[in-house]
């Protein structure tokens, strides 16, 4: 059996066309609102970001570590985008992503030796940055050599 299409003539056509538009538009405007899908879980916008961050590709970086933060990873992001703005010399926003990855955990070692270099290199920053250190040292990092060598030049500044 051989399927027959019945041909629309004039006002059925754009009666059929109107209906099909309004069926599109309602369907569009029953959720009222747009839903942004994210492929990517927090921990692959951290991995994503480090990539970027050896590739020299500092503002794709931050932006990954941005979406990062929004996870469980983020102290550790935090941490990364006070590293960028401390290699940018912007070292009031560096010290405040510090603090921001401490806030979130404060046993974070790299947040914790970062902003003790940076507090000790600082107008009256050595106390804090010598309590920091100190800090992340009774976590025992390994290896403890970075942690330790910033201890030291707290020390060698006093």
């Amino acid at each position: 059996m051989e399927t027959r299409w019945l041909p629309i003539f004039g006002h059925q056509a754009v009666l059929l066309t109107t209906l099909w538009i309004l069926i599109g538009l309602t369907g569009c405007a029953i959720s009222g609102r747009h839903v942004a899908y994210d492929a990517l879980t927090p921990e692959e916008h951290l991995q994503l970001g480090v990539s970027y961050e050896h590739q020299g590709e500092m503002d794709l970086a931050l932006r990954e570590y941005e979406r990062a933060a929004a996870g469980p990873s983020t102290s550790a992001a935090l941490t990364c985008q006070g590293n960028i703005y401390s290699a940018r010399a912007d070292l009031r926003q560096a010290e405040a992503k510090y603090r921001a990855a401490l806030q979130a955990n404060p046993d974070n070692v790299f947040a914790l030796n970062n902003l003790s270099w940076q507090l000790a290199h600082q107008e009256g920053g050595l106390a804090e940055a010598e309590r920091l250190i100190r800090h992340a040292l009774s976590l025992s990092p390994e290896p403890r050599e970075p942690y330790e060598d910033t201890l030291q030049t707290i020390l060698g500044l006093k």
